[in-house]
Parts: C-alpha cells; sequence; structure tokens
C-alpha cells in the first residue's frame, strides 16, 4: 500500500509486492506507450505539413505581388537636374519624358511691423483686427509679447514672430503658412479701429481687390452663408455702415447679415450690371467646401469701404506698409505649356506625379524622365523565386530519406505534399497556354537547376524586361487584351480559361448609362429670397443627403454648390443644360440611381426641381462573353459562375454601340496559376493543406482521448492491485496471529504434563 509516495507492501510476507505491482503495470501501459509514440509521429507530420503550408503561402504573397495590377507598370521618376526639380512617382503614374522650366517658385507673403521699442510694455490700446478671416482681440494691457501670442492661437494660416534688429527696437513679423498669391495674409482693422494701421503700421491707407475675379471681386472663403458675417469672424462688436458699388450705397449690418443676406442687398440695390452671389468653392489648402461672395459688373465694379466692412469680408485689402516677401505662385512651362501653382510641390499636371520645384532658373531646361522600374520589378521577381526555393528545401528536410542511417523525415512517402510540391514545380516550369514568342520562365533567365532549385540569369532577365515588358508581365500574369479599344479586361478567377484561337467573341445587347434627371424649369431669375433644400436619398445616398443653396444664387451658383458638396460631388456632377439644372451620376449602372426633392415648388429663381421627387434611373450593361452568360454592373460585364470558359472573367464595355465587340485573348500566366493552386492548398476553410493539418489534429485529438482512457483504467487496475496485495498481506498477517494464538496455547499443556511426570518419578 502506498502513502505520501512510501510503499509499506511486503512487510507482512516479506514478499516484494510493489515491485510486482510495478511489473505488472508496466505490462500493461505497453499499448499506451505504442499510442503516445505514435501520436508523437503524427504530431510531427502536422508541423511539417505547416511548414510547407507556410511556405506555400509565402510563394502565394510573392505571386498576388506579380499580378497586382501595377505590378509590371511601376515606374520611377528622374530629373537631369535634381537642384532644380525632383520628380516622384505614384500609382497610375505613365511612363514618358517632359521638359520643365522653373520660372519663378512660389513663396509665401511675409510682412513687417513698425518698430516698437518695447516687448513688455502694454500697448494701451483695445480692440479687434481680422486676420484671415479669424478676429484677434487686444486689451490695452497687451504687450507686443501677448499680443503676438494671440496671433498665433487664432490659427488663422499665419505664424507671428518678433525680430529684435536693434537694442530696444522690435519688429513683428507675419509670415504666411502657404505659398502663393491665394494665400497671401489678409488684414483689416474692424469698425473705426486703427490698431494694425496706427498701433502696428502693418497696413496703410489705401486699398484694393484683393482677390479679383472676371469684371470683379470675391471674397474670403467663409464656413456658410447663412450665418452672420459677425459670428464667422469671431467679431464682439459687429460693425454696420454703408459701402459703395459703383457710387450706390448698400446698407451692411455685420451683427445680423449674412453672407447670402449681403448678396441680397447688393442685387437689391439694382446697381446696373452688377450681380453678387454665394459660391461654394474648394479650400485649396485643406480641400473643404467653402463659401465665397462674388461680385461682378460688365468691368470689375469700384468699390469704397465703410467701417472695414469691405475689408473684413475680403473684398479690399489695405496696402502693407513694409513687405519683407510677396506672395508669389510658381510658374513654370512643361513640355512648352505655361503653368501655375500656389505651391512649388506641384501633384496635379502629371497623373500619378509629383514635381517639387527647387529653384528658378528661368530658360534652361529640365528633362524629367518617367521610365519603368525595372529594379523593382526584378525584386519582386527574385522574391518569387526565393519562395518557390524556400518550399523545395522545406520539402527536403520533411520528406528526407537517409540510405545510410535509414532515417527519414516525418513526410517521406507521403503522396499528398510530394504530389503539392510537383504541382507547383510542373506550374513553374511550364508554358503559358495562348502565348506566342515569350511563354516561359526558362526564355526569361530562370531556370531549374540539379537541385530543383530556380536561378536567374540577370543578363537574360533584364534584357527582357527592357526589350518587352508587357511580354514579360504575360508571362506572369493572367492578361486580356483586345483590339477594340471598347473592350478592357478587368480581372479573371482561377475557373477561367486561357481563350484559343482568335479569343473570345463579345457580344453587347443593351450599353450601361448614368442615372440623370433635369430640371423641369428653367431658371431665368436670381431673387428667389429663401434657402432652398435639395434632398437625395437611394441607393448612392445611405440615410438620405441634404443641401442648402443659397438665397439669390444663379444657375451657375447652383450648380457650383453642388459640385463642391463633398458627398454630392463623389456621386455626381450638376450642369447648366440651357438655362436648366441638370444631375449626373459619376458612375453607370441600376445602382446608381437616386431621387431628388426640393424644399419649394419649382419657380423660375430657384433649382426648378420642385417639390415632387424626381427619380433617376441607370440601366446596366447586358451582353454575352463567347456565346455564354454574363452579368452586367454598370459597365462591367462578367462571365456567369459555371460557365465552361468564361466563368468570372470581367471585362469593362465603354463601346458607344451595341453588337460584337473584341475579340478578347486571354491567358493565366504563371504566377497567376501559382497564386490560384496555393490559395486552394492554403485556404484555411477549404485548402487541401489546412484540411490535411487538421486531419493530422483530430488524429493527435483522438489518441489523446483514447490515452486518456487507457490511463484511467491503468489507474483502477494499479488500484485493484494494491487492494489485492493489501489484502492479502493483511490474511497472512491474520494467519500468522492466528498460529501464535494456538501455539500458546499448547504451550501451557506442554509444561503441565512434564511437571506431572517429574512428581511421578520422585515418589
Amino acid at each position: 500500500m502506498s502513502t505520501s509516495g512510501i510503499n509499506f507492501a511486503g512487510l507482512g510476507t516479506g514478499i516484494d509486492t510493489e515491485s510486482i505491482i510495478q511489473q505488472l503495470l508496466k505490462v500493461d501501459s505497453q499499448p499506451i506507450q505504442v499510442l503516445q509514440a505514435r501520436q508523437q509521429a503524427i504530431q510531427q507530420q502536422q508541423a511539417a505539413v505547416n511548414q510547407i503550408s507556410a511556405a506555400i503561402s509565402g510563394l502565394q504573397a510573392a505571386a498576388a505581388t506579380l499580378t497586382g495590377p501595377s505590378a509590371f507598370s511601376v515606374v520611377q521618376g528622374t530629373s537631369s537636374d535634381a537642384t532644380v526639380a525632383t520628380i516622384t512617382t505614384d500609382a497610375g503614374a505613365q511612363a514618358g519624358s517632359h521638359t520643365l522650366q522653373v520660372l519663378q517658385l512660389a513663396q509665401a507673403q511675409k510682412l513687417a511691423s513698425a518698430t516698437q521699442t518695447s516687448l513688455t510694455t502694454p500697448l494701451g490700446v483695445s480692440g479687434q483686427f481680422v486676420i484671415n478671416g479669424k478676429a484677434v482681440t487686444v486689451n490695452a494691457t497687451d504687450t507686443l509679447q501677448t499680443l503676438v501670442a494671440a496671433i498665433n492661437n487664432a490659427q488663422a494660416g499665419v505664424n507671428a514672430s518678433i525680430v529684435s534688429t536693434a537694442a530696444n527696437s522690435y519688429t513683428v513679423v507675419l509670415s504666411a503658412a502657404n505659398t502663393g498669391t491665394a494665400n497671401a495674409i489678409s488684414l483689416s482693422d474692424v469698425g473705426s479701429g486703427s490698431i494694425l494701421q496706427n498701433t502696428l503700421g502693418l497696413v496703410g491707407s489705401s486699398a484694393s481687390i484683393r482677390s479679383p475675379i472676371t469684371n470683379g471681386a470675391a471674397s474670403s472663403l467663409f464656413a456658410d452663408s447663412s450665418t452672420s458675417v459677425g459670428t464667422l469672424l469671431g467679431l464682439t462688436a459687429p460693425p454696420a455702415g454703408s459701402i459703395q458699388i459703383n457710387g450706390v450705397s448698400v446698407s451692411i449690418d455685420f451683427s445680423t447679415d449674412s453672407l447670402t443676406t449681403i448678396a441680397g442687398k447688393i442685387n437689391a440695390a439694382a446697381i446696373p450690371g452688377v450681380t453678387a452671389s454665394v459660391v461654394a468653392v474648394t479650400d485649396p489648402n485643406t480641400g473643404a467646401s467653402r463659401q465665397q461672395l462674388q461680385i461682378v459688373g460688365a468691368s470689375t465694379p469700384t468699390f469704397t469701404d465703410n467701417q472695414n466692412i469691405l475689408a473684413n469680408l475680403g473684398i479690399l485689402q489695405h496696402a502693407p506698409v513694409n513687405q519683407l516677401a510677396a506672395a508669389k505662385d510658381a510658374s513654370f512651362t512643361l513640355d512648352g505649356l505655361s503653368i501655375t501653382r500656389s505651391s512649388n510641390t506641384v501633384s496635379d499636371v502629371l497623373s500619378g506625379v509629383t514635381i517639387n520645384l527647387l529653384k528658378d532658373t528661368g530658360q534652361p531646361t529640365v528633362n524629367l524622365t518617367i521610365s519603368p522600374d525595372i529594379n523593382t520589378i526584378k525584386s519582386n521577381i527574385q522574391a518569387f523565386v526565393n519562395q518557390y526555393n524556400q518550399i523545395i528545401k522545406t520539402f527536403n528536410n520533411v520528406a528526407s530519406f537517409d540510405p545510410q542511417t535509414l532515417t527519414s523525415g516525418p513526410l517521406f512517402g507521403d503522396v499528398t505534399i510530394q504530389n503539392a510540391v510537383n504541382s507547383i514545380t510542373q506550374i513553374i516550369t511550364g508554358s503559358v497556354t495562348g502565348l506566342t514568342g515569350v511563354s516561359t520562365l526558362a526564355q526569361l533567365g530562370i531556370t531549374l537547376d540539379q537541385t530543383n532549385q530556380l536561378n536567374i540569369d540577370d543578363t537574360t532577365l533584364t534584357n527582357a524586361l527592357n526589350g518587352n515588358l508587357a511580354a514579360v508581365a504575360k508571362v506572369f500574369q493572367a492578361v486580356g487584351t483586345s483590339t477594340d479599344s471598347g473592350v478592357a479586361f478587368i480581372s479573371a478567377t482561377e475557373k477561367t480559361k486561357p481563350s484559343t484561337g482568335s479569343g473570345y467573341a463579345i457580344n453587347v445587347t443593351q450599353l450601361a448609362t448614368q442615372a440623370s434627371v433635369t430640371a423641369g424649369t428653367q431658371h431665368t431669375a436670381d431673387n428667389n429670397p429663401d434657402v432652398e433644400t435639395l434632398t437625395f436619398t437611394g441607393n448612392p445616398f445611405p440615410g438620405g443627403k441634404t443641401i442648402l443653396l443659397n438665397a439669390n444664387s444663379t444657375l451657375d451658383g447652383i450648380v457650383s454648390q453642388i459640385n463642391a458638396d463633398p458627398t454630392l460631388s463623389g456621386v455626381l456632377t450638376a450642369s447648366n443644360a440651357g438655362g436648366y439644372l441638370k444631375l449626373t451620376s459619376k458612375l453607370y449602372g441600376s445602382n446608381q440611381g437616386f431621387t431628388v426633392v426640393s424644399s419649394q415648388p419649382a419657380a423660375s429663381n430657384n433649382s426648378g426641381i420642385g417639390n415632387a421627387p424626381i427619380t433617376a434611373t441607370a440601366l446596366d450593361v447586358a451582353g454575352t462573353i463567347n456565346g455564354e452568360p454574363a452579368t452586367g454592373n454598370g459597365q462591367f460585364l462578367t462571365g456567369a459562375a459555371g460557365n465552361a470558359n468564361t466563368d468570372g472573367l470581367q471585362v469593362r464595355i465603354t463601346a458607344p454601340t451595341t453588337g460584337s465587340h473584341g475579340p478578347l485573348v486571354f491567358t493565366q500566366g504563371i504566377a497567376a496559376l501559382v497564386k490560384y493552386f496555393a490559395n486552394d492548398a492554403t485556404d484555411s476553410l477549404t485548402g487541401t493543406l489546412s484540411l490535411y493539418s487538421n486531419s493530422l489534429g483530430d488524429q493527435v485529438t483522438d489518441i489523446s482521448s483514447t490515452i486518456k482512457d487507457m490511463q484511467a483504467a491503468l489507474n483502477d487496475e494499479e488500484t485493484r492491485l494494491r487492494q489485492q496485495f493489501t489484502e492479502m498481506e493483511t490474511a497472512v498477517v491474520q494467519l500468522r496471529a492466528a498460529a501464535s494464538g494456538l501455539s500458546g496455547l499448547a504451550m501451557p499443556t506442554a509444561m503441565s504434563t512434564s511437571s506431572s511426570s517429574s512428581s511421578s518419578s520422585g515418589r
């Protein structure tokens, strides 16, 4: 019997019963040991399968890179003079060469105040001034230091600093945060105040139009058109006064008048040839939609300010007294075309290309070259080769056999793994169906050596990439080409078969259309006194979308407001169709349908949409590919699931007519086929290797369960044996005790008989 690991068995019998029990248990535990060894072997198999699966997943990732849409169109930009301009490229950049002349660099405006004698002495003035549309409050106790801090805290796109030019001589320097004439600093005192003009000496008394537009002037940008200007500027005591336009007075009160109200007052003044409107524009620095008051005439009107109202609006600007640096736009030519931009970083001239202007050179030209990035493409191909070689290396490790030691890896002779590796090797060394000319990796200098590893001949590959990049791409990618400009290949799946002969014929029976509505009433007047609300619903507008149209809007103003709205502009385009508002979806297809309704009945002075909902519908493209069914979604036509050849083949139809288009020649490149195979092998739910690993894992679990049951039975057997031997020991002890008792009873009788015999002899 065992207590705390100490056995006292055999004390009664002298027999080593513990040794007997352990020997019996050892014999009974042999089946468990066999299962444990089997379990360990299966675990090693599972680990090896997972290693192979991980290596194949690595190859899949490398193949996915090579089959990406920009894998072989990646480009790099170089400049012939990096001191004048540099160039960077992104997705969408097209190869080509361009000549650049930098005539003028963009520059931020910088202004200086009059000299002040102290940093810490109170300025002794109070009031407000406006800087870039934000009010700055000045108290009589403010010093030069606290004033500069207040300007910076306004976050108005201006950086203020103090420069000490000599002992007790201090100058406030204002620097625009952004370059370009559109970002010139707007400065104005409020009402009859003169902090900027007299105290700081930043501006003079003469004023001119700050932002000229064709035959007119534009204001600063404001957050909305319905809130009072005083509130938008943050004024504590909004001024009121009477301005003059072409000599006609217009009374404006910033405490109550919004941009829309001001535009209405100007139009109500009936100034000959002058109209005012509020237009939605995009902030060039933030991309946000902003509101701008625009005043135009037959020619540029004359303006007379009062109480700095026009200056606060940003219509007029008092001339700076000491301009250290003028606001300048970048001026340059590209391929002979004259271009100006507000920044020296130009990213909207060439698609996918950013040009950084560094130095103005005048007439000398700089050559900008955008060419295929061969090194990046080679690096991606090398990664593909490396991942394949990793599979072979891993396979050799886990499926090896040593004839000398007769030892083998856990997957030696495993048919599933062998077939997987063989399938990948067959794809790698095979020829792309449907390609003529270059159709194998070997032709690109990528070949197998005697150890089944891939090697790259760099010279051969480089020559192929430089000689015919498109042909190399076809060896790796799934590619569709058509001589019909109205048909563009988009994508395919592993179920899409390579075309044969001349390719897949495409027959279009219905063209895709855009959703479009035109207002029923023509816009002929700009005197709508109320704000109009348009509400849009439908699939492109989950939850609906509303926009407020400014009162007194022109039709072009309405168009501008809609096109400047961040949500609407991403879905549709507004236009002026002969005096009628027209709304057209940017994308094609039935999912782009929408409904629009106005808060006002249709009239000649509003949008003309009316308060009865108008619905715009659109059609999806329809047709067949290779005579097989296809489904349409917008302009995209996709081969139906289950098609014998074109399952998953997607093309975009931009042709202007129905009928026969194409044909489309389609091939499946090596990287594409590897990607498909790897996905089928490693998919976490359906992959062959994933299922294999899971099956081995299930076996391990089942064996663990069996071992657990067998161990429980063995424990029960140990308990039974110990009980039996304990009972035996107890019985032996009891028998010995009984024998000892009988022996004790027999001893007195024997002694009595001996005593009697002695007495008889003595007589």
